[in-house]
């Protein structure tokens, strides 16, 4: 099994001093990126539909170009953390990164559009494993939930900005300037990263490597949170994809104002992460685990979810958008916080596998949800079992790892 022994205490150091957002700056600002590019095609479909002359549903497959080598890949590229260590994976990620934004920049072919949406989402598949990593295991015990809270916070602020940014370029000098101001923002934080990051210096208790890749799934109290986590964003994420089409039929909202709804719950995310972060590392000075946190916010969702699908006024809904994202944010902040914590000698496979999980809950939340004609009715139906689910089996999981702690102790 893989482990890694910590860095020298620098970046410890200056976390403890209050600035984390100094010692994370570049790793929270491509992860504002990565999230900014996730969205960002979502207002060039239209163009790049008549550009190109394919279908907005044949357009739309760019968004899962990028997130299906991510899910496919990233667990794989884990592997390479202990080798290569963070340096050199986050580095090498934003390369690829800005590469596969600036293919997607200059090209006029959608095949090889295509294949530069796909690049890209290689070089997060390469880096976001490593930058949770990194962060998890040079965060002092006391501030790492802050940590990681601010970096789903930056993940989440670049979800909501991607829309506009992506629309406002566009506005102003085409899509392709949409990438290509992607490619350089990206290039610009390579200097600081390298400048910034202290690698985490391999040490290899075994030989069997292609076997780490098993092991999140071999440790029981891993397996049982990752279960959790896909109850959780099938629920969360399959019910929100239809959320727009359910709020335009029941309110009569025009596009521009749906928009406002994907920025509403973007700064729930924002929040929640940096509350749950706050929370956790609390909890966790205490004596108590983040696993206690998982049922709570899946709850919180469930109820949420409830107010918002159910029909009540509009502003009641909103309402309940709003929360149910900061339950969300929350949630995986202290999610991402307990696997890490859990998977000590094997944290970057765990946390790959973990991305890979969310990309196939969303997956599966989108396909169940939309199987039946009366969607609001579905998606009510589907995404409350879901998220029912989700409470109970973190429950389970929170009072069975207890319940190992105390036999332990």
């Amino acid at each position: 099994m893989p482990s890694m022994t910590r860095p020298d205490d620098t970046v410890a150091a200056a976390s403890m001093g209050g600035s984390i957002l100094g010692a994370y700056a570049s790793l929270y600002i491509l992860l504002f990126l990565a999230g900014a590019e996730m969205y960002l095609v979502a207002p060039l479909l239209p163009a790049l539909s008549e550009d190109f002359q394919v279908a907005v549903t044949a357009a739309a497959s760019l968004v899962t170009a990028y997130v299906l080598v991510q899910a496919l890949l990233g667990p794989l590229l884990g592997l390479a953390y202990p080798h290569l260590g963070a340096r050199r994976l986050i580095i090498g990620g934003a390369l690829v990164f800005a590469l596969g934004n600036l293919i997607s920049a200059s090209t006029g072919d959608f095949g090889v559009l295509l294949a530069g949406r796909a690049c890209a989402g290689l070089g997060i598949a390469m880096a976001g494993p490593a930058i949770w990593t990194y962060i998890a295991y040079t965060a002092p015990d006391g501030v790492r939930g802050t940590a990681i809270g601010f970096g789903m916070g930056s993940f989440a602020f670049g979800q909501v900005a991607g829309v506009p940014i992506g629309a406002f370029v566009a506005a102003a000098a085409g899509w392709h300037a949409s990438f290509g101001v992607l490619a350089i923002a990206t290039a610009s934080t390579l200097p600081l990263s390298w400048k910034s990051l202290h690698d985490v210096t391999p040490r290899i208790r075994d030989s069997g490597q292609w076997r780490s890749l098993t092991f999140p799934w071999a440790s029981p109290s891993v397996r049982r949170t990752l279960f959790a986590t896909f109850l959780f964003h099938a629920a969360n994420l399959g019910a929100y994809t239809y959320l727009a089409e359910i709020m335009h039929a029941r309110y009569g909202l025009a596009t521009f104002q749906l928009g406002f709804i994907g920025m509403l719950s973007g700064v729930g995310m924002f929040l929640g992460s940096n509350i749950g972060g706050s929370i956790g590392d609390r909890l966790r000075r205490r004596g108590f685990a983040e696993s206690w946190l998982l049922p709570a916010w899946s709850l919180i969702l469930l109820a949420t979810m409830a107010v918002a699908l159910l029909g009540f006024s509009l502003w009641v809904a909103l309402a309940g958008v709003l929360l149910w994202f900061v339950a969300a944010g929350a949630f995986d902040t202290n999610q991402q916080t307990l696997i890490s914590t859990l998977a000590s000698g094997f944290t970057s496979v765990a946390l790959a596998w973990n991305l890979s999980i969310l990309y196939s809950a969303a997956a599966f939340g989108v396909w169940i949800m939309g199987v039946a004609e009366n969607r609001p009715a579905n998606v009510l139906i589907a995404g409350l079992s879901l998220a029912s689910l989700a409470t109970f089996g973190s429950m389970i999981a929170a009072w069975l790892l207890y319940a190992e702690g105390k036999r332990r102790a």
